[in-house]
C-alpha cells in the first residue's frame, strides 16, 4: 500500500499507480486495487 501512495504523486492516477506497480510485486492490477481499497478504509476506521 505504501508504494501505491508514494507512487501517486506521479502518474496521473491511482490506477495508473496501481496497474504499473501490481506487476512488480506479481500480482493482478485488481488484487493490489482491492487491497488498497482495504487498507483505505481501514486508515479511515483508525483514526
Amino acid at each position: 500500500m505504501r508504494l501505491v501512495r508514494e507512487q501517486r504523486s506521479e502518474p496521473p492516477s491511482k490506477w495508473a499507480a496501481v496497474e504499473s506497480i501490481a506487476p512488480m510485486i506479481g500480482c493482478t492490477p485488481q488484487t493490489l486495487w482491492d487491497w488498497v481499497k482495504r487498507d483505505e478504509l481501514d486508515r479511515r476506521f483508525k483514526s
